[in-house]
């Protein structure tokens, strides 16, 4: 069964079909303020006791160790790297009541870490390290994140039919936030897009003819910084803002003609796997990002076929590597293969299922 809150299912969803299955889906409002509170006294947590074993993410923990069951913990991100920490994550709450109960959930979601089976995060990037050992605890066993490969699949354009097929057009779909704040920094939420804005200028300047492609979104909070930015770089006539009907951006459903629609995707340079990364790549495009290369080593001891960079310079090299075409063709067939072969999401099952299977629990 799958227990999803009906006020914060994430928007990527909203058109998903599975979402009206009731008979495997119960969406209702089952986190609430006074639940995080007394959670012993919530629907959600009396629901769990009727199962052998939970997974959770985001709040779910703290229901399901009231429920008494065991759980394993598979992490969004902030849920580990934010919340358990109210003193250092106050910078990126809003003010208000709701900087009262972080401090509450901050106490809930330590205790329901710390009494966890086990935690498993999508692999050993430091956001998720650093917090495992503010947490007193380790995390040693790693949940790739599951990607539809067939939803984000390539389609494949025919150059004679597409009049802007020598433009090399750069895809930015990730939130516009390039604030350096330690805390934002030290859980990889921000995405360092200002290094982008530089490195796609530089490649403009020595003669590729890009364009940049970027979301306008609620969730960008600089995105009015960026056009200044863009503006005075002197690239900003070759930026295109991408506005979804809803402003909470783009669904999964609606992305992957987006993806398809580019040359080259650029994900964050936090360090770690964004789905960006993951969902570009699944469609057969080449991604530029930073990643901690220790981190994908433990994941794939094979190598990944992103195209690493980490400064103004790099990227701009990158874009450069990536306007020949036979480049990008190479570099996005080896990306398919790789999520297909470690990221699909049929093999995550696979290895969840697994995983509980070596935890003692018969599937």
């Amino acid at each position: 069964m799958l227990f999803l809150d009906s006020r914060t299912i994430p928007h990527c969803l909203k058109d998903q079909e599975f979402l009206d299955d009731t008979d495997f889906v119960h969406i209702e409002p089952w986190v609430t303020w006074q639940g995080i509170v007394f959670p012993n006294s919530t629907k959600l947590s009396s629901v769990f006791k009727n199962f052998d074993v939970a997974l959770v993410t985001d709040l779910g923990p703290i229901f399901a160790r009231s429920a008494g069951i065991p759980y394993f913990i598979i992490p969004s991100g902030t849920d580990v790297t934010q919340l358990p920490f109210p003193f250092r994550s106050w910078s990126a709450r809003p003010r208000g009541p709701r900087d009262l109960f972080g401090f509450v959930i901050a106490v809930r979601m330590r205790k329901a870490l710390r009494s966890a089976n086990d935690v498993w995060p999508s692999g050993p990037f430091s956001p998720w390290l650093l917090a495992a050992k503010r947490l007193g605890m380790s995390f040693d066993t790693f949940l790739p994140q599951a990607i539809d490969t067939e939803l984000f699949s390539p389609v494949y354009r025919t150059p004679a039919n597409d009049p802007t097929s020598n433009r090399l057009t750069i895809f930015h779909p990730n939130r516009i936030l390039f604030n350096r704040r330690r805390c934002l920094v030290e859980s990889g939420g921000s995405m360092m897009n200002d290094l982008l804005f530089e490195g796609f200028a530089r490649a403009v300047g020595r003669g590729v003819d890009a364009w940049l492609v970027l979301i306008e979104r609620e969730s960008s909070w600089e995105q009015e910084e960026a056009r200044r930015i863009l503006a005075e770089l002197g690239v900003g006539n070759r930026v295109s803002w991408l506005e979804p009907d809803d402003r909470a951006g783009f669904t999964w459903a609606e992305m992957p003609k987006q993806y398809n629609a580019s040359d080259i995707v650029v994900s964050g340079f936090a360090g770690w796997t964004a789905l960006v990364s993951l969902e570009g790549a699944a469609c057969g495009k080449p991604v530029i990002t930073n990643l901690e290369p220790h981190a994908m080593e433990a994941i794939s001891s094979e190598g990944n076929p992103f195209v690493q960079a980490s400064t103004i310079e790099e990227i701009e090299e990158a874009i450069v590597m990536l306007a020949a075409p036979l480049q990008r063709e190479s570099i996005g067939q080896a990306s398919r293969k790789w999520m297909i072969d470690n990221y699909d999401r049929e093999r995550v099952a696979q290895r969840c299922l697994a995983l509980l299977v070596a935890n003692g629990f018969d599937t």
